[in-house]
């Protein structure tokens, strides 16, 4: 991440010394330089929208299928103000191989309120938190009391063999 925002900094650099010598060293017409400066604005604007998933900002793209909750955190929404809410899920995905942690905005719902928050305390006993997508949920009436986005389960420990298995002293020989 820190290399993207080096190179997104050292384009802006570059670009303005693009800007400044087409400004200072040339005998253009003022449409073509204003047009420039216009253009290399509009780049730079594009540039840091094309790196904004690299900045760690929640994201409502969907998410993967099967994952496993990190953690979570709830903004309710305000009475009296247009703040509506949002549930804050981090999660990683199960079963992909060194898969980096995500975190994704999700509409407030009281319901999925409750279901997180029992999702968390589960998590403080020690009970891993997993977590799948809701095919019936609808994207246009989230925050409407109709559908959860996602829906919370118990990953069982990883049991391992016994160390006196015959079996497994019989194939380290």
């Amino acid at each position: 991440m820190i290399a993207a925002i080096i190179g997104l900094v050292a384009l802006v650099l570059v670009l303005s010394l693009l800007l400044l010598s087409l400004n200072v060293g040339t005998t253009w017409s003022w449409q073509v330089k204003a047009g420039a400066i216009v253009a290399t604005m509009l780049t730079v604007v594009l540039s840091y929208f094309a790196v904004y998933e690299l900045l760690g900002w929640p994201t409502a793209q969907d998410m993967p299928d099967n994952m496993r909750m990190l953690a979570a955190d709830v903004v309710e929404p305000r009475k009296g103000s247009n703040k509506k809410g949002a549930i804050y899920v981090w999660v990683k995905p199960i079963g992909e191989h060194n898969a980096l942690p995500r975190a994704y905005e999700l509409p407030y719902d009281p319901e999925f309120h409750e279901m997180v928050i029992t999702a968390l305390e589960r998590s403080r006993q020690g009970v891993k938190q997993g977590v799948r997508g809701n095919p019936d949920y609808d994207k246009n009436a989230a925050g409407q009391g109709l559908g959860l986005p996602l829906n919370f389960f118990d990953i069982k420990p990883l049991r391992l063999p016994d160390k006196t298995d015959q079996r497994l002293g019989e194939r380290a020989r």
